[in-house]
């Protein structure tokens, strides 16, 4: 008999790998998490605590004092309080506890509801459901529904902490009849696995469906400096290189690839020595002042919290810009607002009135065009203000696509990847709180916890001045060196 209870959680793991499975039983300690995952986690949490109070009276059980108080408590509270709503019910059977999002009493029958924040239905929802669903029909429970319940996209949020709509409850309780005699095999197949040793696994596309394996750099082990991975373009070309054991950019014949750009990146790479095409500094040159270096933050709610905005939204709350009147003359202008308070109005009206009326405005991507564009959709007032202000856009993403590469790059164009290539002395690194995009979302929205001190709020600001200001410095140095025409 095997010693490992399982999880759904972990029964999901092994369904997506069973070395991702048996390394976060057995190596813990190996697990990464980027900024991005631990983001989805709190927003998981968010959606959850609103779905909770669309049934008014439920009881929680907490898990701090393990599974089996868990497991004591949620008995206690069916034979006690049958009709009440219970969040995070505690059930067990042949070795797998699963903890259900919220359990609901119709008569002498029950209702699953399995919480999610995303906007539809996934496959792996469909096995979430059903490993639920066995699990509690296998203690017993008289389970008659099983229901998925998802944000709905076309939510529009009316305001007053009213969220009714703000839902799609999907039933799978006819989906998951075929998937329960399999539920079975799997938790045999997963304990026999736990008990034996590590699988050899290769890495695939599973690596990243449909989650971000936290293992990732375990099983990819030492990689070479410039992976073939890393070529831009069609993922078939690096899938054949790999076929025919080329795992190094460096190691491609010359001659073996037909596209321009791969074959661009590979020549530099195996120089060593980075490329700066002259078309970059004929396209700077002669452009008038003054000068304006823009970068935007932005937050998008799973649950939306200003009203006439919908989940996911994506809406700005900072923006950064450094403004060169002459060769000789930088200044600084930022907005952020942290008050709770819609910031896109204000936002956009302090935005206008600094970038004026004339002079280019740098950009890295299109993102601040695509931002301007909904503002614009939001606001009709400022249509007209925010055209003439995105048709003086210069994308530096796009003239470093075609003009500029460094082996050091490896294969991105990211601000984050060119630019300590061009001005090292520019060093997110050293940020201490914001260090990319990500991260800048997930603070944001923890601004907005009520329990948060006025001095940690005030710092979590600073931090993102800090971080947005570095941005568009960093395009200012991106233009002083293609303006140059130099390669340091």
């Amino acid at each position: 008999m095997s010693k490992h209870n399982l999880s759904k959680s972990k029964i999901i793991a092994g369904r997506q790998c069973e070395k991702r499975l048996w390394l976060e039983v057995h190596r813990p300690d190996l697990i990464e998490y980027d900024e991005h995952t631990q983001y989805v986690f709190n927003i998981g949490h968010m959606v959850n605590d609103v779905a909770r109070a669309q049934y008014p009276g439920g009881v929680l059980i907490e898990f701090e004092r393990g599974s089996k108080e868990a497991l004591k408590e949620t008995q206690r509270l069916l034979a006690e309080q049958p009709d009440t709503p219970i969040f995070e019910a505690a059930f067990k059977t042949k070795d797998v506890l699963v903890r259900t999002d919220i359990l609901l009493k119709h008569r002498r029958h029950y209702e699953l509801i399995e919480v999610k924040s995303s906007t539809e239905v996934k496959d792996t929802h469909l096995e979430d459901c059903a490993v639920q669903t066995w699990v509690l029909e296998n203690t017993g429970l008289p389970l008659r529904h099983t229901t998925l319940c998802h944000i709905n996209k076309e939510f529009i949020y009316p305001g007053n902490s009213d969220y009714d709509g703000l839902f799609t409850h999907v039933p799978m309780t006819k989906e998951v009849q075929p998937l329960k005699p399999e539920v079975g095999k799997w938790v045999r197949r997963f304990k026999r696995i736990l008990d034996e040793d590590e699988p050899q696994i290769e890495m695939g596309p599973h690596c990243h469906e449909p989650y971000d394996c936290p293992f990732i750099n375990y099983c990819a082990g030492p990689q070479s400096d410039y992976p073939v991975d890393r070529l831009p373009g069609s993922s078939k070309v690096k899938e054949a290189l790999k076929a025919e054991g080329i795992n190094d950019i460096r190691h491609i014949p010359p001659n073996r690839l037909t596209n321009k750009k791969q074959e661009w990146v590979r020549q530099v790479t195996v120089s060593g020595k980075a490329d700066l095409k002259p078309d970059a500094r004929k396209t700077i040159t002669g452009m008038s002042y003054p000068r304006y270096f823009l970068d935007f933050e932005t937050a998008m709610f799973a649950v939306p919290i200003w009203t006439g905005t919908r989940p996911y939204q994506t809406l700005p709350f900072q923006w950064s810009c450094h403004i060169q009147e002459s060769p000789k003359n930088m200044r600084h202008a930022e907005f952020i607002d942290c008050s709770g308070h819609p910031p896109m109005r204000p936002f956009l009206e302090s935005l206008l009135k600094t970038v004026g009326k004339e002079g280019p405005i740098f950009i890295y991507s299109s993102y601040e065009r695509t931002i301007l564009n909904k503002l614009a959709e939001m606001f009709p007032k400022y249509a007209g203000s925010i055209r003439k202000v995105t048709s003086r856009f210069i994308d530096l993403l796009e003239i470093t696509r075609a003009n500029y590469y460094h082996p050091d790059m490896r294969g991105s164009w990211s601000l984050k990847a060119v630019v300590p290539t061009v001005a090292p002395h520019i060093n997110y690194q050293a940020l201490d709180t914001v260090q990319d995009g990500n991260a800048a979302q997930g603070v944001y929205l923890q601004m907005f916890n009520p329990a948060m001190t006025p001095e940690e709020k005030e710092r979590l600001r600073q931090a993102l001045l800090e971080y947005c200001k570095l941005d568009t410095l960093a395009t200012v140095e991106l233009v002083k060196f293609y303006s140059s025409g130099k390669i340091k």
